[in-house]
């Protein structure tokens, strides 16, 4: 847009970065790829404009792309088939941070990135000595120090929650939770199929003991009945012994002898 900026860029002898957008622009760059990013510069700039080009490979969540759906963006695919100058490098990193709802570039990582590429360049020349390297490689330490730290807190606070959440959980359950339930569930069944058995078993003493009430009581009806019928009193019924029977029948034998 501004004459000879282009050429100034390539004609530097600076290391150039492209940073390639995380989500595509609508009715700009919808469904460009990296690729398609990368030559639409080339064509408009030429060749020698690009030395590296830093992409995003992070998970941005559901949620947010359809948040970019919604307004016609999408996310820029990572493909690098059609690159028009093939002497880019390409480096991938997890780029994407959600700020104020919206996804942004992680510009402290893109820092680290240029800052590492750029010393590294100066110590295969061995310039490690220089004060430019030093100043810029005690950069990156602090800056590996605080994400370290950064990284701790983090993981802190998820054993924290994870230890309030089970603190009465052993090692032992956690590692065969899935074994532990399913030998509590198998205990709760067979504890379920006894009370089931039981009450079964309890049922029947209770429906037996009913017919035998009832038989009991059909058998002394049915003996109220037939004193009744045959006009006989309850004071006037004899219990016999085995001794009375068997005289009587010894009688009658002796009667029939005769």
């Amino acid at each position: 847009m501004v004459n000879g900026v282009s050429r100034a860029i390539k004609e530097s002898k600076a290391k150039k970065f492209y940073v390639c957008n995380i989500m595509t622009e609508p009715g700009m760059t919808d469904n460009y790829s990296v690729a398609d990013h990368v030559n639409a510069i080339v064509e408009h700039c030429g060749e020698g404009i690009i030395d590296y080009c830093l992409y995003d490979t992070g998970e941005v969540v559901p949620e947010y792309i359809k948040k970019y759906n919604l307004d016609g963006a999408d996310l820029v695919e990572q493909d690098f088939k059609n690159i028009k100058e093939r002497r880019i490098k390409f480096i991938k990193e997890n780029l994407s941070v959600i700020k104020d709802d919206c996804v942004r570039h992680n510009a402290n990582l893109i820092a680290d990135i240029v800052i590492q590429v750029i010393c590294d360049d100066l110590k295969f020349m061995d310039r490690q000595n220089e004060p430019e390297y030093m100043m810029m490689n005690s950069k990156l330490k602090a800056d590996k120090e605080i994400n370290k730290q950064k990284k701790k807190k983090v993981k802190s606070k998820k054993k924290n929650k994870n230890k309030n959440k089970d603190r009465f959980k052993s090692k032992f359950a956690s590692k065969y939770q899935d074994r532990i339930e399913s030998i509590k569930n198998t205990d709760r069944n067979i504890e379920k199929n006894k009370a089931e058995i039981a009450d079964k078993t309890q049922d029947k003493d209770s429906n037996q003991t009913n017919i035998n009430e009832n038989l009991e009581k059909n058998v002394y009806l049915n003996k109220e009945n037939e004193i009744e019928n045959n006009n006989i009193s309850i004071g006037e019924i004899k219990i016999r012994n085995y001794e009375e029977i068997r005289q009587e029948m010894l009688k009658k034998f002796n009667k029939g002898k005769k």
